[in-house]
């Protein structure tokens, strides 16, 4: 539904404005809501404005912006396109618990490079998880092989995954991601039809895998057969 407003401008004047529709969702908690309208800024160059806008959740109730782009003028009052809505505040990634006990920093860094991408700072989203990756693979592979630990901390990431990784899944997984998350690091990228989005999938899997593995391994170390 659209607002009718006065939206001030920097001399003090004001222009009459028509917002095609307020955020539906807040950009910080997430939660769908009905924000509540503050005031709205016009631009000079009259081609933006931006609209202040509070969360009504009870357990949010920030303050964020909607930014609108000119569309139209009719009948003495300016519309405007709802465009983006800011500050985006990145969801945490919450891993399972045998992940974490395995591998705390890989979730730090994980979620880090969330933040940089809805920070929209995408050059340095592939990096964070290049670096996430390394982490989760070494402590995976440093859990696995006893005794190896700095032999497996001082091994680079593709001898880490081909030497001390056994699990198939895991390797194969965690080698395609070692591979896009490389590209995203270097000069020049090897694997030009896929992005930082696959990494981020590759990722994923390879988080699953190692899941898996840690729990069938748990699960027959405690129930052996011939229980009751």
């Amino acid at each position: 539904m659209h607002l009718d407003t006065s939206a001030a401008n920097l001399d003090g004047s004001n222009t009459n404005v028509r917002l095609d529709q307020a955020p539906d969702t807040c950009p910080r908690c997430h939660r769908s809501v009905h924000p509540k309208f503050i005031t709205a800024q016009a631009f000079d160059d009259r081609t933006k404005c931006q609209a202040a806008y509070r969360c009504t959740h009870h357990k949010c109730q920030e303050m964020f912006l909607g930014t609108y782009r000119f569309q139209g003028e009719s009948a003495g009052r300016r519309h405007f396109s709802l465009w983006n809505v800011s500050p985006v505040i990145a969801k945490s990634t919450a891993f399972p618990q045998v992940i974490q006990d395995i591998s705390p920093t890989f979730s730090e860094i994980f979620n880090q490079a969330e933040h940089a991408e809805a920070a929209e700072l995408d050059q340095l989203v592939g990096i964070g998880l290049r670096k996430a990756l390394e982490f989760l693979v070494k402590d995976f592979a440093v859990s696995e092989n006893a005794g190896k630990e700095q032999e497996i901390r001082n091994s680079l990431l593709g001898s880490c995954i081909a030497n001390f990784i056994d699990d198939a899944n895991v390797k194969e997984c965690a080698k395609r991601a070692a591979w896009l998350g490389n590209d995203e690091t270097h000069y020049t990228r090897k694997w030009d039809t896929k992005d930082v989005s696959d990494l981020k999938l590759l990722v994923r899997l390879t988080v699953n895998w190692i899941e898996n593995s840690l729990l069938t391994k748990k699960y027959i170390a405690e129930m052996q057969a011939g229980g009751a």
